[in-house]
């Protein structure tokens, strides 16, 4: 009988009795040169345009017995890279240039793929079918099973910044910054709903805004951090002359609570700043704009 081969990697095996005068070589060539270059080969692929198939041959060297592919090439279209059918792993190092968003994707001809992510390395294994990656559940990393390792890019949940609202943290040592940051810290302005006795709930967050509809009484405020500062803007509303009470919390200068502008939608500035959860010290800035 003729020589057989291994289903996975493709190694010769020969018929008893053969190759009396070259079984040495064949053994050599065949079988010895082919397990390393599954254990340790690196081969270089090159893509551009259409799927490839990595050659697949039973006892010669072929690509698809790499242990280690690197994709290059300049890609101007989605391409699948095809391996044999065979449960086998491959470190994959994608150095390939893309015109836009173009893919590379690993994968069997019939079963699902998984995909290179653009400059990733990574660990791909076919168990026959189809092709897996490592997932972070897998590394020890979490319980998040569906994030595949070199396709972070299509696999992360993104996150906003209006996902991020305030963070609070208590720090018990100190903290030296090393970062300059170019961008603006912004908070929002929660708006304040009006009522006889307005209370301003700070753990919502820094700046404020109340229409006065009649007056009013800002009582004793709430989820206060000392050290907090802000703003809350004291909106007259289109009848004006509304007046405003203040809670004891709220400190002002010299111990006297200002007189709020008068005209119709007159918006005065009280800045604050948290002395203690019980000590607001506070300053209105009369007529800082007319609402529009």
């Amino acid at each position: 009988m003729a020589s057989t081969y291994t289903t996975r990697i493709r190694l010769e095996k020969q018929e008893d009795g053969a190759n009396p005068n070259s079984w040495g070589t064949v053994l050599n060539q065949n079988v010895i040169d082919l397990v390393d270059d599954a254990i340790a080969a690196y081969t270089t692929v090159s893509l551009s345009a259409i799927d490839v198939t990595l050659t697949n041959i039973d006892g010669q060297a072929d690509q698809a017995r790499s242990a280690f592919i690197e994709l290059q090439g300049a890609l101007t279209a989605d391409v699948n890279v095809v391996i044999p059918a065979k449960s086998k792993g491959y470190f994959i190092k994608n150095k390939t240039t893309r015109s836009s968003a173009e893919t590379t994707k690993i994968k069997t001809l019939a079963g699902s793929g998984a995909t290179v992510g653009f400059n990733g390395n990574g660990w791909f294994v076919c168990d026959g079918v189809s092709v897996h990656q490592p997932n972070a559940t897998g590394l020890g990393l979490g319980t998040a099973a569906n994030l595949d390792f070199g396709t972070a890019d299509a696999n992360l949940i993104p996150v906003s910044t209006a996902d991020i609202r305030f963070v609070r943290a208590s720090v018990a040592s100190t903290i030296t910054a090393s970062k300059t940051f170019t961008a603006p810290v912004i908070a929002p302005v929660v708006s304040l709903t009006d009522a006889a006795s307005v209370v301003v709930n700070m753990a919502l967050g820094n700046n404020f805004a109340l229409t006065l509809a009649g007056n009013r009484t800002l009582a004793a405020p709430t989820g206060v951090t000392p050290g907090q500062t802000g703003h809350i803007y004291l909106v007259q509303d289109g009848t004006g002359s509304r007046t405003l009470a203040y809670n004891n919390a709220y400190v002002f200068v010299s111990g006297t609570a200002p007189t709020l502008s008068t005209a119709a939608n007159a918006v005065d500035l009280l800045v604050y700043n948290a002395q203690t959860t019980t000590a607001i010290s506070t300053l209105v800035v009369k007529a800082f704009s007319t609402a529009t």
